[in-house]
């Protein structure tokens, strides 16, 4: 993994205060994306789309505590490959806008523990796990 010791220190940090509310944060973060990139809807045809919907609370759960589980060790994703790459066909493009509104949600709720360059790289790190073969 391209962090720091420091960088890695942060995400683990901040990740033991995300970790109650990882649904919660999860469907967030997925409402965020689907607001700023309404085609990424594409993806989930058979969601309630509602933000906060159930259908958004354990897909976002499930996304956040994916990123748990890369935080300790970014091979835990491996697992996920093939459903997004190969099933699902995810694009890097849209794993990269994900991306993003996870951090536009971790700064808003946490803005003096949130170390954006350390988040970036990390989600960067778990989307080039996720969207190659």
């Amino acid at each position: 993994m391209g962090l720091s010791d420091s960088e890695k220190a942060s995400i683990s940090s901040l990740w033991e205060k995300i970790a109650p509310d990882a649904s919660k944060l999860g469907s967030e973060s997925m409402s965020r994306l689907f607001e700023t990139h309404p085609d990424a809807k594409s993806f989930f045809g058979r969601f309630d789309l509602t933000p906060g919907s159930q259908d958004l609370l354990t897909h976002g759960g499930k996304i956040f505590n994916a990123l748990g589980e890369a935080s300790k060790n970014l091979d835990s994703l491996s697992k996920y490959q093939d459903l997004h790459t190969n099933k699902l066909k995810v694009s890097g493009g849209h794993m990269k806008l994900l991306g993003a509104a996870i951090q536009e949600v971790l700064a808003a709720h946490y803005p003096g523990d949130f170390n954006q360059a350390a988040w970036e790289k990390f989600l960067d790190e778990v989307s080039g796990v996720m969207v190659t073969s």
